[in-house]
């Protein structure tokens, strides 16, 4: 009869593939974008006379626009590129992004926290190279008095003709808290500067808490971004 030793250890090597499946099931992330849905909403006031502007200059607006309505992806606030379909797309639906940033106002506002660790993961091909940029605001809590600590690039990546998955992992970067502390999360956008062109998927980031992101297959090097195999 096997001792009560062999006994809990088998026990053991059943039940632990069991909690690191439920760990990711449960995992929260701060958001996890596969840009599938789209939606039709009212163009909004601000964005009338630039869309005008760049219109009249020969310039591509960079969402899609039908009458009074624009087409952006849901969860987004205001415009975010335009929606890719078929060929073009990596899995599904993808979106198109060119000069400009998306996901500043809601999406990515108030998400990442000073001295913490952040695994992402994103889909990616095009000419250029994509951002996620950070806003980072600080306030002093005598005199109520606000300032920009900064606009740190979080994520830097060169874009390539085929899709390819990255994954890696950031931080905020240090700023002198002595006098304008960091109370409110910073937000962040996906920034896409002039002459670029980047199309985009299944971008996703969870806090990393003392473990390696179990849905990656090998750890991640900090600060380091990795680029696994493209996908045509």
């Amino acid at each position: 009869m096997p001792s009560l030793t062999h006994q809990f250890f088998v026990f053991c090597c059943y039940i632990a593939p069991l909690s690191i499946a439920a760990s990711d099931a449960e995992r929260e992330y701060l958001f996890n974008d596969q840009f599938e849905d789209w939606e039709w909403s009212p163009i909004l006031n601000g964005m009338k006379a630039e869309g005008r502007k760049r219109l009249a200059e020969g310039k591509d607006i960079g969402y899609e626009y039908r009458g009074p309505l624009f087409r952006k992806p849901v969860g987004f606030e205001l415009p975010a590129g335009k929606m890719v379909v078929g060929a073009a797309a990596y899995a599904g639906t993808s979106m198109f992004l060119t000069e400009g940033q998306a996901g500043l106002h809601s999406r990515y506002s108030r998400k990442f926290v000073p001295r913490k660790k952040y695994a992402y993961e994103v889909a990616l091909k095009g000419k250029g190279e994509f951002h996620f940029r950070a806003w980072v605001w600080g306030q002093n809590p005598d005199t109520g008095a606000t300032k920009w600590h900064g606009f740190p690039n979080l994520i830097t990546l060169k874009l390539t003709e085929d899709w390819t998955v990255h994954k890696g992992s950031f931080s905020l970067p240090e700023f002198d808290e002595s006098t304008f502390l960091i109370s409110t999360p910073a937000a962040a956008a996906i920034v896409i500067e002039k002459d670029t062109q980047a199309y985009i998927d299944d971008f996703r980031v969870f806090e990393v808490k003392g473990e390696s992101p179990s849905f990656f297959p090998s750890p991640i090097p900090p600060l380091t971004p990795s680029t696994v195999q493209p996908q045509k």
